[in-house]
């Protein structure tokens, strides 16, 4: 006679803890920022500069990380497989 087995629980989702605490300090960031564009008329502006300095740093990310480095290792790939050519050129004269 074989001992029956535990019944596997399906795994419950995990709560999405991490997108709700990113947008609550969203709002909290940008509550405490209309507050304080109220009583300083200047923060404006520094909201405005910051965002476009993180647009800039966002284009920049895509730039360079994500097209940039994926040209340059297929040309490194091209340049290993040009080597390994001219490499096997010469023993197949001989």
């Amino acid at each position: 006679m074989t001992p029956r087995l535990p019944q596997q629980k399906p795994a419950a989702s995990a709560p999405p803890t991490v997108s709700v605490a990113l947008f609550l300090c969203l709002v909290c960031g940008g509550g405490f920022f209309g507050l304080l564009s109220m009583v300083f008329p200047g923060a404006g502006m520094l909201g405005l500069t910051l965002i476009v300095l993180g647009l800039l740093f966002v284009a920049q990310y895509f730039v360079w990380g994500k097209w940039l480095y994926a040209y340059v290792v297929r040309k490194e790939q091209e340049a290993r497989a040009a080597e390994q050519t001219s490499r096997a050129e010469p023993d197949q004269q001989a």
